[in-house]
């Protein structure tokens, strides 16, 4: 064979591994979550700053590697075009080095390497770091040229994506949700990731306690009783008001009020009221939190229009929408179930659904269901939405919503279907 066919030969096998390498870099670059490879920078891996530097100048990484990958298909054609000519003639040879380029390119030069580049992204990344940084420092006045020509002809598309985010909200609880799926987040951390996003949403009237159920006493209440009120409430802090519970003067702490009924000190109710924080209900809870973090004052008693009590609101409160219940040692760590005269049953919503229908004699088919709490469960079966006065039939039971607070069903009226038994 003629030597220069042989190399002509020797240069497109040198051409198909450059247009190799072009398509892995489009699809590793393209395809890469840039989030682990800062995370790869943090740990001190090698070449991960560099993968991360191409990354960020986007533009140019894309324009150097479409403008090589170009270049070098196209002479991997006149190339292979000029070979099949020598050997089989102009009109067999364009023939078939039509066919034999265009197979090779794409096995060879698209499909394969893109193929193993969209599978390990972030490998391929690291790797080709270093040498696609020389490429991109050779090849920056062609791709600057173009670069140029391509923000000239799309420079309204440009600046209306300016201004859109990376992520929207909805799109991180989908991302959060796949990743708990794909097993690496724990379901309950990916609510709790989900719960600290809406907690700017939620305002203090979502989740106060109501006046009807405010425990208080007057500030001219005795000590004795004062005593007796902190032993049945086993509430580490009473608010206390003058004349009305429109007037609340503030709260006293049940370590201020033993430490000082221990020593047998002298004192009356007045002596012992620390401050507490007055709130409108439309207040934003994670605002509500900082305040309570600054001033050291953990219960705000929340007000109407026209200045009057209309709830209270403390730390734990707010502390519990973002982690769920909490527990203290003086807590009866229970779930209590009562029986109305109906015959139905009323449980609070974080009791758990597969206790309570065994208690309750009820067989319990939770389908796909994989959580444990009745307001889980509810919350499965209402497509995330439920409302007070939600129906939901089981089969043998029907569990309507009683009352919700926040997002959450607060408590939950379970009927069980016995043979022809209905549900009023």
């Amino acid at each position: 064979m003629d030597p220069s066919l042989i190399i002509i030969s020797l240069i497109i096998v040198i051409l198909v591994v450059l247009s190799a390498y072009f398509s892995c870099a489009e699809t590793a670059y393209t395809s890469m979550n840039p989030i682990r490879i800062k995370n790869l920078v943090y740990e001190g891996h090698k070449n991960a700053e560099k993968a991360l530097k191409n990354y960020d100048n986007y533009d140019k990484l894309l324009t150097t590697i479409l403008v090589g990958n170009n270049v070098v298909n196209v002479a991997i054609s006149t190339l292979g075009t000029m070979l099949c000519s020598e050997l089989l003639g102009i009109t067999w040879g364009v023939i078939a080095a039509t066919i034999l380029t265009a197979t090779v390119i794409l096995v060879f030069g698209e499909i394969t390497p893109k193929t193993l580049a969209k599978r390990n992204s972030e490998r391929y990344s690291l790797k080709l770091a270093s040498s696609l940084h020389i490429v991109i420092t050779i090849l920056t006045p062609i791709s600057w040229a173009f670069m140029k020509l391509t923000n000239l002809l799309s420079r309204n598309a440009k600046n209306d994506a300016a201004g859109t985010p990376s992520f929207t909200e909805d799109e991180l609880y989908v991302m959060i949700d796949e990743v708990a799926e794909e097993g690496a987040l724990e379901r309950s951390e990916g609510e709790l990731v989900k719960s600290a996003m809406q907690f700017d949403d939620i305002e203090v009237s979502e989740m106060y306690t109501p006046r009807s159920n405010i425990t208080a006493a007057d500030m001219k209440t005795s000590v004795e009783d004062f005593k007796r009120l902190f032993l049945e409430s086993e509430y580490s802090r009473v608010p206390v008001y003058d004349g009305s519970l429109d007037r609340i003067i503030g709260a006293v702490h049940s370590k201020d009020f033993f430490s000082k009924y221990i020593e047998n000190e002298c004192f009356t109710v007045e002596d012992i009221v620390r401050p507490v924080k007055f709130v409108p209900e439309n207040m934003n809870i994670a605002t509500l939190l900082s305040d309570f973090q600054k001033s050291h004052i953990h219960m705000a008693i929340v007000l109407d229009n026209f200045g009057r009590t209309i709830g209270l609101v403390s730390m734990e409160d707010i502390l519990e929408e973002l982690v769920g219940d909490i527990w203290d040692e003086s807590d009866e760590a229970g779930y209590p179930i009562h029986e109305e005269k109906d015959g139905s049953f009323v449980v609070p919503g974080e009791a758990n659904i597969f206790d309570v229908m065994a208690r309750i004699g009820i067989e319990f088919d939770a389908g796909d269901f994989q959580d444990y709490s009745v307001s889980a469960f509810i919350k499965h079966r209402t497509d995330g939405v439920p409302r007070r006065g939600d129906v939901i039939d089981t089969g043998n039971s029907k569990i309507t919503v009683r009352s919700m607070k926040s997002r959450c069903v607060k408590e939950a009226k379970i009927f069980p279907i016995r043979g022809e038994t209905e549900a009023q």
